[in-house]
């Protein structure tokens, strides 16, 4: 397995689809004769995020149903952090799965797909090792805490059910941080801005041994440099000017509890290593003083940065980010959990109108839709902004389409348009145009694929066979 490498394939992204359509195209049959018997698992998802091909390797391995599997979102399925990890952030990513996979764990590598330089998905290639080989490897991996059969048996305390959200993916990571919570382990929590990272953290600490004792949070982006430290591990009278007397720092406010270090990847190098001491040694001084300090803290990080990339870019200490990931927990953006809108959307009216003291009780059938084809890259918080911002504003008891900003209710106007008209024209499902020579590419690529030749495809398109050529040319259909 080659986890390094950018696959550079075209046909290998519709090996899915062969199988239910009936396309017989000789060069996507090699491939999948190639997968079919391989001793390793395959299994590649589209550009999308959805499932195109399974070989039977995969099946076996994982117990799947491909009829069912296939076409289904990553995000909507139980699948490894490995995988969902390579399409989120475009690019090669090692693992290993750790399950009831009896004496075996079972090694990953994922690799992202590339057809001239546009991204088109990913391929992941499992293989079984033997349980006892697993610590002679030296990479890079990502453990996958919750097995799918545990995943299945478990439910969320009452706590973690307090997180609005009924989705998959949501659930499967509310899962891994319940069992974070039993644990003394550090956790670093990473998603987009707005997905909830302080409200999983909070969690976490309140369904622990620790949850009556301090829970303190630190916005690491949010504070200077030059005063982080002194937040941190606080100061002595007269350690520096401004110090009149003597402070106590989160960790101090924190012992025996929980500290949450929040946007950890905006913290500066000089304090990465002060805080890589405390991990490691478990002790610190205050600014100006010189006495040694034990802290007995749990630590829950969080981070919407790629902390990979800032490790390369020499931003950010490799030492201390191994440290740190003891237990990864990745939150969904919202456009990962779509299914989650409508619920979230109820209980924002339900919250949003006790605090406004409103009685907005109804949101219009094509508003929810506009939602849901919205990407909403403001995530949970941009939603719950915009909910109060509607309540606020709306005269009658129902938000309606006439109501919500135009960028989003455009979205719904396109879809409808496209689902009540007939069109030759079929935009993405977030309306967007292609370029009229992108259009005309897949034209002239599906004419020749379809009819054979130059001259039944001029034909067909009412042009000559010389044009058809020509524009196969240029736009490298054929060689």
């Amino acid at each position: 397995m080659n986890g390094g490498m950018k696959v550079r394939v075209a046909a290998v992204t519709n090996l899915g689809t062969k199988k239910r359509m009936g396309v017989k195209d000789h060069l996507e049959l090699r491939f999948e004769q190639v997968f079919d018997n391989m001793q390793d698992g395959v299994c590649i998802i589209n550009e999308l995020g959805n499932i195109q091909y399974m070989n039977d390797i995969y099946i076996k391995m994982f117990r799947v149903s491909n009829p069912a599997e296939i076409g289904k979102s990553i995000f909507q399925t139980a699948h490894d952090d490995v995988i969902l990890t390579a399409y989120r952030e475009k690019r090669p990513v090692k693992g290993n799965l750790s399950g009831h996979y009896g004496i075996y764990l079972i090694s990953v590598a994922a690799s992202p797909i590339f057809h001239n330089d546009v991204f088109k998905g990913v391929m992941a290639i499992y293989r079984e090792e033997l349980s006892s080989e697993k610590g002679k490897k030296k990479e890079t991996v990502i453990e996958l805490s919750i097995p799918k059969e545990a995943a299945q048996q478990e439910s969320l305390n009452t706590i973690f059910q307090q997180i609005v959200g009924k989705s998959k993916v949501m659930e499967r990571a509310l899962l891994i941080a319940q069992k974070a919570s039993k644990t003394s382990s550090t956790v670093l929590i990473r998603g987009e801005s707005g997905t909830g990272k302080e409200l999983v953290a909070k969690a976490i600490h309140y369904s622990s041994d620790r949850c009556n004792r301090p829970f303190i949070k630190v916005n690491c982006g949010a504070i200077p440099g030059n005063l982080l430290e002194s937040e941190l591990f606080g100061h002595e009278q007269g350690a520096f000017t401004g110090a009149i007397r003597k402070k106590i720092g989160k960790f101090e406010q924190a012992s025996t509890g929980t500290i949450f270090l929040d946007e950890i990847g905006d913290m500066p190098m000089e304090m990465q290593v002060k805080l890589l001491r405390v991990l490691q040694e478990k002790e610190f001084e205050r600014v100006g003083g010189e006495e040694t300090l034990r802290c007995d803290v749990r630590i829950v990080a969080a981070t919407n940065r790629n902390l990979e990339e800032l490790i390369e870019k020499g931003d950010f200490r490799e030492d201390l980010y191994y440290r740190l990931n003891v237990i990864p927990i990745y939150l969904p953006a919202l456009k990962e959990r779509r299914e989650d809108i409508p619920i979230l959307v109820r209980h924002f009216l339900d919250k949003i109108n006790s605090k406004l003291g409103k009685n907005v009780q109804q949101i219009a059938e094509e508003v929810e839709e506009a939602f849901l084809y919205y990407d909403w890259p403001g995530n949970i918080r941009e939603l719950e902004n915009l909910m109060e911002r509607l309540i606020a504003l709306v005269d009658g008891d129902c938000i309606e389409l006439k109501d919500i900003p135009s960028h989003i209710s455009n979205l719904y106007t396109v879809h409808y348009s496209e689902e009540n008209q007939s069109s030759l024209i079929n935009m993405d499902w977030k309306g967007d145009l292609a370029t009229l020579e992108e259009y005309e590419k897949e034209i002239i690529q599906y004419a020749i694929k379809r009819f054979g030749s130059f001259n039944a495809a001029g034909k067909a398109l009412g042009v000559t066979h010389k044009t058809v050529a020509f524009k196969a040319r240029k736009y490298k259909i054929i060689e």
